[in-house]
């Protein structure tokens, strides 16, 4: 067990961090119903790509408990088909898969992540940008393209195709969004005092509404107005 924690996460000395609800909710081999499950991955078939966000594991995130509480995990990455976060332990093939059951958020890289269950579709999402009326989420998805039975096509074996989708979550409903003006002024009533202040700002900064930081820092610009 303490080769198997080591592993999997480093404890931070600072008092910000705690340990004791996170060892309690880790259990080798079997379903835990505070922070996840370890199981073992099958790599015998080859598919092109990956099913995870990142291309690399060299991840560390911090992952925020409900209860308030913070600790580091290395080696993580967002597996898309299953919507879960998962950790590698050492070299081996055994992989610790993290549920949200007792996890409020997870950052990686200085990206947000949360998990919401809305209509049926349980999905992590990147968090582009949050306030008190609103969020601008990134949802993931992953499709199987199959290699065909085209001579012509030179795909010899199955791949995986990554595609990303913005949403926003708001009066507790989840809904496609695009990055473009008239989506922006929407979320902020089209108020006409607004909205003229800000094109001068955008234009003055040379901002645009298909940027993912830009359009944070747009809206931190409107709310402060």
């Amino acid at each position: 067990m303490k080769k198997f924690l080591a592993a999997l996460c480093i404890v931070l000395s600072s008092p910000f961090y705690g340990q004791t609800n996170f060892n309690a909710g880790i259990s080798m081999g079997g379903n835990d119903l505070n922070y996840g499950s370890t199981f073992f991955y099958n790599t015998n078939n080859v598919v092109i790509g990956s099913v995870y966000l990142f291309d690399e594991w060299t991840n560390s995130a911090e992952i925020h408990t409900l209860s308030n509480e913070r600790f580091l995990v290395r080696n993580i990455n967002l597996n898309i088909n299953r919507n879960a976060f998962e950790a590698k332990l050492n070299e081996s093939d055994s992989i610790f898969s993290f549920n949200f059951n007792n996890i409020k958020k997870i950052v990686i890289n200085d990206k947000t992540f949360k998990n919401y269950f809305y209509n049926d579709d349980n999905r992590v999402y990147e968090i582009i940008y949050e306030s008190e009326k609103f969020s601008i989420m990134k949802g993931f998805s992953i499709k199987l393209v199959s290699k065909g039975t085209n001579p012509m096509v030179n795909r010899p074996n199955d791949k995986y195709a990554k595609f990303s989708s913005y949403f926003v979550k708001k009066h507790n409903s989840i809904k496609p969004f695009r990055l473009r003006k008239k989506s922006i002024y929407n979320l902020l009533d089209n108020d006409k005092d607004i909205i003229s202040r800000l094109d001068f700002y955008i234009s003055s900064e040379n901002l645009s509404y298909k940027s993912e930081d830009d359009i944070a820092q747009i809206l931190d610009y409107a709310f402060n107005l």
